[in-house]
């Protein structure tokens, strides 16, 4: 599971704090809107299920309130599925993610609606 050191960082910076929550690494804030945000991963990995479904064989689950999307821990679409570094996941989380939810509520639907196949559970 990507672990709290990891993630804390990242989302520090964008005003999250972490919150005790089992089986997730769970982080909140209060949008600038006034409303409650948080955002909970955890690591999915299944190399058997992911080569029947087509899907990446890794990736970081990402719940917000919009919804669950994954965040591709591996390069994909690819045969080879190779690990991408965790800084690069970092990265990618705070371009789609992390930014977006910046964004007020109607254009955060909006965006998340219509995220490619890439971020769709």
């Amino acid at each position: 599971m990507a672990s709290r050191k990891q993630l804390e960082p990242t989302l520090a910076k964008y005003g999250f704090t972490y919150v005790e929550e089992p089986g997730f690494q769970s982080f909140h804030r209060i949008h600038h809107d006034g409303s409650d945000q948080y955002v909970r991963f955890f690591t999915w990995s299944n190399k058997a299920h992911a080569e029947k479904q087509g899907i990446p064989r890794a990736y970081l689950v990402v719940v917000v309130q919009e919804g669950r999307f994954r965040l591709p821990l591996v390069q994909w679409p690819s045969i080879e599925q190779k690990r991408v570094p965790f800084a690069a996941a970092l990265e990618e989380l705070e371009s789609v993610f992390l930014e977006t939810l910046e964004l007020d509520k109607e254009s955060r639907s909006m965006f998340f609606a219509g995220l490619d196949d890439r971020y769709v559970l």
